[in-house]
């Protein structure tokens, strides 16, 4: 399995493959990560490295930037989407002190282009979800700009958005992280958004 070196980024931030978010940078090193991603693989937003114990697995996102900007203060605006699932292994710092990590890809099931669904009721549970997260989307002008294309007839692209957005405890979220939790992810939302 090939290894690569990145730029690691602990931040508070869930991020599935294919999502999609803003981050304001603007500590030097930090500065110094994002010119490093533009020459290569990206970067990877890890949001358990503080809460990490040796014994557990660190995981992150690999990132690539799509957009740069500036906000209104001056300060750098970059959209960066999630392309993989990463481990984190072999953790160092450089002498301005930023995180490099070596990391394996990590297959997830929010990579699927089509969805599983039949058309039985879990379509229509997923047509309904569908359905609530274009609203959101709609009255969300910042969040739908973020996002150009938005494939609400996939069922793992729906529930990945919703995974990330809703306001639960990171733990909680983790538990979703696995190659094969689709369908406790998918049945999760379902109990919050379809009440």
């Amino acid at each position: 399995m090939n290894t690569l070196n990145l730029p690691i980024f602990p931040l508070p931030v869930f991020l599935l493959p294919n999502g999609i978010t803003r981050l304001r940078i603007f500590e030097p090193k930090y500065l110094k990560m994002i010119k490093i991603a533009t020459k290569g693989q990206g970067f990877v937003i890890t949001p358990n490295y503080k809460d990490t114990n040796n014994s557990d697995v660190i995981w992150g996102s690999q990132v690539e930037i799509i957009n740069f900007d500036q906000g209104d203060d001056g300060v750098l605006e970059i959209d960066v989407k999630s392309t993989s699932l990463v481990e984190i292994t072999s953790l160092n710092k450089d002498e301005s002190n930023l995180l490099f990590g070596d990391i394996s890809l990590v297959e997830h099931w929010s990579h699927q282009k089509e969805s599983p669904e039949a058309l039985d009721e879990g379509e229509r549970k997923i047509k309904n979800l569908s359905i609530s997260l274009d609203m959101l989307f709609k009255n969300d002008n910042r969040l739908a700009d973020l996002y150009p294309d938005k494939p609400f007839d996939n069922g793992y692209w729906v529930v990945a958005r919703w995974l990330e957005l809703l306001p639960v405890p990171m733990s909680v979220k983790t538990t979703f992280i696995s190659t094969n939790s689709y369908n406790e992810a998918k049945k999760f939302i379902q109990s919050i958004i379809l009440k």
